[in-house]
């Protein structure tokens, strides 16, 4: 398959990037004085945690063969590898895990209750469950809300902290201006498809404060991305160091619009319904992150197809590239009514963090690109 080099002034930005990366998990392992509230999915309203005083970090790094070994010796091999990744991690004190000092649990599959569960049964780990109805009403969205505040509650009894809303909002506003850049940027399609992987995992670590103005230096410095086509990636989260699909398309001059948890979807919002209102702000922001895109767990999920066929029309996208981490129903079980609902070719992945794993999943992504670019 034809491939190109990137542009030095691309890698000079993406490692701009990944050195601010290092540098937060830094901060954060420097400031003991603050406690770390660690959360996984896109429905947790970060801006919560911090108006209780807490460091909000979106956990989706550390990903390696040899933490998802490490998790099977704690879970049954047939578990999620994202699972598997997360409680080897928190096993042998590797990394941003080594650092939270309570976790916020949305149970949000089957997988998830029971990694989570883990946290706390074998690790003595503190954790807050909080049901993420699956259902998109007003009635569930609200019942949700509601847990989010029994969280603030516990929160505040258990550690003597109060909720305040001002540093609440402040946090919200600086997140919500750097999101702003990183959407632009990404729904370009202009930029590395390497560089905007690494752009979104910084968002979910970083102190929000000032990474507006650096994300735009970032693309300010980075060349026009020349792309020889495009596609639109969706499915299970893609961790921090689970690159190689990016990395295959970066090579191949193939432009991403990443359309799943750990891309669009953790920062724009399901724009089928109206957020309901409220004038108390944990419930405000809860219902906010409650009515982000949805993704296949929702029910119905209708939306999340009309969100796909509407965004492979806008873009012109030559395919779709279904992502699904090994075990995960949630999303492997669509593939089919994928391939069928929408007028591209559908590539599925289905991917663990093995090593061995790099060279039959380079050979599927490159064989899907050469049909469709």
């Amino acid at each position: 398959m034809a491939s190109r080099n990137k542009p030095p002034r691309v890698s000079d930005a993406l490692r701009k990037c990944r050195e601010r990366f290092e540098a937060e998990l830094k901060n954060l392992s420097d400031a003991e004085e603050v406690k770390t509230a660690g959360y996984i999915c896109q429905a947790f309203p970060a801006p919560v945690a911090a108006g209780l005083g807490l460091r909000p970090v979106r956990v989706h790094c550390g990903a390696s063969a040899g933490s998802e070994s490490e998790g099977e010796s704690i879970v049954r091999a047939d578990a999620c590898p994202m699972i598997k990744s997360l409680l080897g991690n928190v096993s042998t004190g590797s990394g941003l895990h080594a650092h939270v000092d309570l976790w916020v649990g949305l149970l949000s599959c089957d997988q998830m209750r029971r990694g989570l569960f883990a946290l706390s049964d074998e690790f003595g780990r503190e954790v807050h469950p909080i049901q993420l109805p699956a259902t998109r009403t007003e009635e569930s969205a609200r019942y949700y809300a509601s847990q989010v505040k029994r969280f603030v509650k516990d929160v505040e009894a258990l550690h003597g902290l109060g909720f305040d809303v001002e540093k609440a909002n402040k946090w919200q506003t600086a997140s919500d201006g750097a999101a702003d850049v990183l959407i632009k940027a990404v729904r370009s399609m202009e930029h590395s498809p390497l560089l905007i992987h690494a752009m979104f995992h910084l968002y979910f670590i970083a102190n929000p404060f000032g990474l507006a103005e650096f994300f735009g230096e970032l693309i300010d410095s980075a060349p026009r991305f020349e792309a020889r086509g495009r596609v639109v990636v969706t499915g299970s989260p893609i961790e921090y160091e689970d690159a190689l699909l990016y990395e295959a398309l970066d090579e191949a001059g193939i432009a991403a619009l990443p359309l799943n948890c750990t891309g669009l979807n953790a920062l724009e919002p399901d724009e089928t319904v109206e957020v309901p209102g409220s004038d108390e702000a944990v419930e405000r922001m809860a219902l906010e992150a409650f009515y982000r895109a949805p993704c296949a767990r929702a029910r119905p999920n209708a939306a999340v197809y009309t969100r796909l066929k509407s965004n492979v029309s806008a873009t012109m996208a030559e395919g779709v590239i279904l992502k699904c981490l090994k075990f995960c129903d949630l999303w492997h079980t669509e593939n089919r009514r994928m391939a069928e609902a929408l007028d591209v070719p559908v590539l599925v992945l289905d991917s663990v963090y093995a090593e061995g794993e790099s060279g039959r999943l380079r050979s599927r992504i490159e064989a899907f690109i050469e049909t469709i670019a």
